[in-house]
């Protein structure tokens, strides 16, 4: 006999507790299984508490309400779930060989700032824009919504303006401060990103908020808005600028793709592609962002079809254009003690490329210097308390 749905969210809400006290992004439940979590890079047991068919039907249930015959019939389901007032999840709920398994991710209740993330100052100029396209990118658990959040509520702080977002589902909740910000949210309050986005030209917008870039039909609603005069933030799930613009491009038909090709160069304004470092502390996870900003060359290499070479554009353009590559990102983290030379060399884009960044730095050389001369006052510190014991 099923657990009260009751009873089996009550240990939800438990687990869920829990997680948030040792810190942790996500919960992963499965039928006769441990409860897991993953805990800054690791996956790790919560609690010794295996999840039967009766606590995850419990659960199951009381997760999506009205939708659970959907979800019984589809055997997926996306949504959102509060703790209490500060503490929301995503929701991934899925049927796998060994039952129905769950995954929840912590939203956090605050919107962190650009600078609270570690993310660079840069970013701030994408809170200044009042037309074109802007996409944040990356693997899945990469950060995007968490940046992506934090930008759109810089703009809400600073400038009077209209923005509609359009999420699957609805996590971070931006309250109105300058702005109105009205959120919907995929199947609760409309069929798909395209019809809503269609939807959204007719709402007197002045800014667009795409939680994803999925087909083909979202893709060129996004393109209808940009023409109009409109600014428009998506994300979508690429590693750099370079594969973001041929994704985009390549979801079209062969015979739309130069129309496609000429529509980004004219209005793609940036790309910011991140992934999450395990900082040097060990604890943190830390952004590492490759940095697209429109600029004359940039608009040039896309409508010429001279994708590949972006990241030399970037490396050139970062004064300029206060652009950069990954290895720039990585470099700058490692000299800012953010993350160590290890780390850095594990996730860069070229690691040779990376060597040879750090061999011509004088600030990189200079630190190697200091820190050489730390560890040799602490080896004095060491040896003469060995003497004197």
């Amino acid at each position: 006999m099923a657990l009260e749905n009751a009873t089996a969210m009550e240990k939800l809400n438990n687990w869920l507790s829990m997680l948030i006290e040792v810190e942790g992004a996500d919960l992963h439940i499965k039928t006769d299984g441990q409860v897991r979590a993953r805990v800054r890079d690791d996956i790790v047991a919560l609690s010794t508490e295996v999840a039967t068919d009766e606590i995850m039907e419990g659960i199951i249930k009381g997760l999506t309400g009205e939708d659970y015959e959907d979800f019984m019939e589809t055997k997926e389901y996306d949504g959102a779930y509060s703790l209490d007032e500060n503490h929301r999840f995503r929701v991934n709920i899925f049927m796998h060989i060994g039952g129905y398994a769950i995954a929840m991710r912590l939203i956090p209740g605050y919107i962190r700032t650009i600078e609270e993330l570690n993310l660079p100052s840069s970013l701030h100029k994408l809170a200044e824009l009042r037309r074109g396209l802007v996409l944040v990118t990356g693997t899945t658990g990469s950060g995007k919504s968490t940046t992506l959040a934090s930008i759109i509520e810089e703009i809400n702080a600073n400038h009077p303006y209209h923005i509609i977002t359009i999420e699957d589902p609805i996590e971070y909740i931006h309250k109105d401060r300058k702005c109105i910000v009205e959120q919907r949210e995929l199947g609760l309050h409309t069929r798909s990103f395209s019809r809503a986005l269609r939807a959204a030209m007719r709402e007197d917008p002045d800014i667009i908020v795409v939680g994803e870039i999925r087909d083909m039909a979202t893709a060129e609603s996004i393109l209808q808005a940009v023409n109009t005069g409109h600014l428009v933030f998506s994300t979508i799930h690429t590693l750099d600028a370079r594969e973001t613009i041929d994704r985009l491009i390549a979801i079209f038909p062969t015979s739309e793709q130069n129309r496609v090709r000429d529509t980004l160069a004219s209005t793609l304004e940036a790309v910011i592609s991140q992934r999450l470092i395990l900082g040097a502390d060990e604890n943190t996870m830390i952004p590492a962002a490759e940095v697209m900003f429109k600029s004359p060359q940039i608009q040039e290499l896309i409508r010429n079809k001279r994708d590949h070479e972006i990241p030399d554009a970037l490396e050139k353009e970062r004064i300029s254009y206060e652009t950069q590559t990954f290895n720039r990102a990585l470099f700058d983290l490692t000299l800012n003690d953010m993350i160590t030379e290890k780390q850095a060399f594990e996730y860069a884009t070229s690691p040779a490329d990376l060597k040879l960044m750090f061999t011509m730095s004088p600030e990189y050389e200079k630190k190697v210097h200091r820190n050489e001369k730390v560890k040799e006052v602490w080896l004095k510190e060491d040896a003469k308390k060995g003497e004197e014991e």
